[in-house]
């Protein structure tokens, strides 16, 4: 579940480039990888990755603990 989107767009295979090394202490394994869009990059993120199962569940046994006590 997401606020908002602003943008949905298409990108050219040719136009995304593997993720970027960060360094050990940036965690970067959710970035699938860089896209080019008018000259501007933008992160690609793997949805999969982002949040992992257990912590979906989490988030989701947390908003219901939320409903419950307003």
């Amino acid at each position: 579940m997401v606020d908002a989107v602003s943008e949905v767009l298409e990108i050219p295979a040719t136009e995304i480039e593997p993720p970027p090394a960060f360094g050990a202490k940036i965690r970067a394994d959710f970035i699938s990888g860089m896209g080019k869009v008018d000259g501007r990059f933008v992160i690609l993120l793997s949805v999969a990755k982002v949040l992992a199962v257990d912590e979906m569940a989490l988030l989701a046994d947390l908003a219901e603990g939320g409903a419950m006590r307003d």
